[in-house]
């Protein structure tokens, strides 16, 4: 069984534009891929890369997921492709195209999830240390890319790809966040937020007015404003970045 998607989908047709955004950043760190992956609560997916060679490839295959991830009870983490992965797909993007030691920036919200990644064209001997010096500079790409391309982030977002089930991320029904309360360390010691208050928040974080972020969370501009307040009455913290942070170092 393979799966077929049509080469004018949004994640085909937007490659080469995604290659343009990201090229400076790329070039300039040594990396050679980049994606921007949002995996939803049913196991769909919408992906901005400026390589897909990858992802046709596990489609073609049917035998394997097309997606992978690494789950961790946290809003937000990092992890490294090599410790976390199954051993076979990084084999497979390592021998096949070239993509080595690939590290993923998940976030997750209450109806999806996003794995955004850069990667290497060639083997590093200790890529931990490696990215170790790099994370402020990929962390504040993520934000710049997020906030100047929210309308290609909404075209992919519209355009989703229905995976059958066994090409979807094993860990898709675990990996959106529930209804409960997230706890993070604030200013004044243990808080917690709610996933809308995230949701909220990240949009915010990520550029988008008020009114943008009530209209992709279908809220009133008055209840996130509300939101907001409530996030920076319960946690201590003054601005939005420095909820960000926390959620990234929060256990």
């Amino acid at each position: 069984m393979t799966l077929i998607i049509s080469q004018k989908h949004p994640v085909f047709e937007l490659k080469s534009k995604i290659q343009e955004i990201s090229q400076h950043f790329l070039n300039s760190f040594g990396f050679h891929y980049f994606q921007y992956l949002r995996c939803f609560a049913d196991g769909s997916v919408s992906l901005l890369t400026n390589n897909t060679s990858a992802f046709e490839y596990f489609q073609e295959v049917g035998d394997r997921p097309a997606v992978y991830s690494s789950f961790e009870d946290a809003p937000s983490y990092w992890f490294l492709w090599d410790e976390k992965l199954p051993e076979t797909p990084v084999k497979i993007v390592r021998e096949k195209f070239k993509i080595h030691n690939g590290l993923t920036y998940v976030r997750r919200t209450k109806n999806y999830y996003d794995m955004i990644a850069v990667a290497l064209p060639k083997e590093q001997e200790n890529p931990g240390t490696f990215y170790l010096n790099k994370l402020k500079a990929i962390e504040e790409f993520i934000h710049e890319f997020d906030r100047d391309n929210k309308d290609l982030i909404q075209l992919v977002t519209k355009n989703p790809i229905a995976l059958p089930e066994k090409f979807r991320d094993q860990n898709y029904q675990t990996m959106c966040l529930n209804n409960g309360k997230i706890v993070i360390h604030g200013k004044y010691g243990e808080s917690y937020i709610t996933p809308q208050e995230l949701a909220s928040a990240r949009l915010l974080s990520q550029g988008y007015s008020y009114k943008e972020a009530a209209r992709t969370l279908d809220l009133s501009s008055r209840t996130v404003e509300t939101y907001v307040q409530r996030i920076k009455h319960r946690t201590g913290f003054d601005t939005l970045r420095e909820l960000e942070k926390a959620l990234l170092i929060s256990p």
